[in-house]
């Protein structure tokens, strides 16, 4: 069929892929996990939805409004721990929720914070598990401690263990032919054994780490803060 000397299959062709929020956000979530939020823009996902920029302002007027959905988007599918009686076994249960995030979308953790600000979807994703530490006596300067020493332990052990398996593989010393000979026969016998390494098990003695250092921080009076200090 022709109308006006153009085809209808030809126009068909050649519209634009229909946008809708869903479709931006997933297209944002694919291009965030190709490479790095510092180089995230709004082109890229145009590009990717074979759009014009202007046209997903529409829907998210900023870079940040868009990183903000998407990362709604991801913590969204974050499954929390059911109350537990033992507040130990339910930090544990908290970490192993935050490790099926991780493993599930890597970009995760680009997503908890960007440009120096802290994502609204990753502080209510957070809040619970300090509203429970701050439940165990913790108050001020100390629980602002806690809170802290927490947050970077935990989060800087998982993400340490993301690549750990593929890093302990055989492969990754390739360049262990610059080193000497003893220290070659070394690491190559020990890196037979970090291959054998469970990951689990390694998580689990991280966490067990965890909860005793938040123990810790519970009941040695002398920590080096100052009380009801920032």
């Amino acid at each position: 069929m022709e109308e006006n000397g153009i085809t209808t299959q030809a126009r068909r062709r050649g519209r634009p892929r229909r946008l809708s929020r869903e479709a931006i956000v997933d297209a944002a979530l694919a291009a965030l996990s190709e490479g790095d939020v510092k180089d995230f823009t709004m082109a890229r996902v145009a590009s990717r939805l074979s759009a014009g920029v202007m046209s997903l302002y529409s829907y998210f007027p900023t870079r940040d409004a868009m990183l903000s959905a998407v990362a709604e988007n991801v913590f969204g599918r974050f499954e929390p721990p059911a109350p537990q009686e033992n507040w130990r076994n339910e930090i544990r249960e908290w970490l192993w929720a935050t490790v099926r995030l991780f493993d599930a979308y890597p970009v995760a953790l680009q997503l908890s914070a960007w440009d120096g600000q802290v994502g609204a979807a990753w502080l209510r994703t957070w809040l619970p598990v300090v509203k429970l530490i701050k439940r165990q006596g913790l108050e001020g300067a100390r629980l602002a401690f806690a809170t802290s020493w927490f947050s970077n332990a935990s989060l800087g052990f998982i993400t340490s263990q993301m690549n750990a398996a593929h890093l302990r593989r055989l492969e990754s010393i390739k360049n262990i032919g610059l080193l000497e000979r003893s220290e070659q026969l070394f690491i190559t016998d020990l890196w037979f054994d970090l291959a054998e390494i469970d990951r689990r098990q390694v998580l689990e003695f991280g966490f067990d780490m965890i909860v005793k250092g938040l123990e810790a921080i519970m009941t040695t009076p002398d920590l080096p803060i100052h009380e009801g200090g920032a």
